[in-house]
């Protein structure tokens, strides 16, 4: 993802100009643990070491991503991302979701992956959008037509 940022950034640009060129980036709703009450605990304490690792790449490509002044990024941070077809996830779908309507921090609700993809498609239509994109947003997101 640096070669494209770093492509992005090199792109001449009219003087006075400010473009923005968009790119959505799928995160995952565990980047956010920090943010989220309990969530720093679950980080730091109960997070195995290749989730660690894992959180700390996706980060790092966040905030490169805000860092750029040529980069309008839309950041999805999906939990679960399902659909019909992947059996092996169904059966978790409603721990997920029962967890995060009982408002347990650090869980998201699950997200179909029909739903990301008309997120994705209204952040980079929608020059105002940017920034972390949560279950709730991309929910409200793949609403519009």
């Amino acid at each position: 993802l640096d070669i494209l940022i770093d492509a992005i950034e090199k792109k001449p640009s009219l003087p006075f100009a400010n473009t923005k060129y968009p790119l959505a980036f799928v995160s995952c709703a565990e980047a956010g643990w920090p943010d989220v009450p309990g969530g720093k605990f679950v980080d730091e304490k109960l997070a195995p070491e290749w989730l660690k690792g894992y959180l700390v790449a996706k980060r790092a490509v966040e905030a490169r991503l805000m860092s750029s002044s040529k980069v309008r990024a839309c950041m999805m941070r999906p939990s679960l991302i399902w659909d019909y077809s992947k059996y092996d996830v169904l059966p978790a779908i409603p721990i997920f979701n029962i967890a995060s309507a009982l408002g347990v921090p650090f869980v998201d609700k699950t997200v179909r992956v029909e739903t990301l993809a008309d997120a994705i498609v209204q952040c980079i239509e929608d020059d105002d959008l940017e920034g972390v994109q949560r279950y709730m947003q991309m929910e409200e997101l793949a609403k519009r037509d």
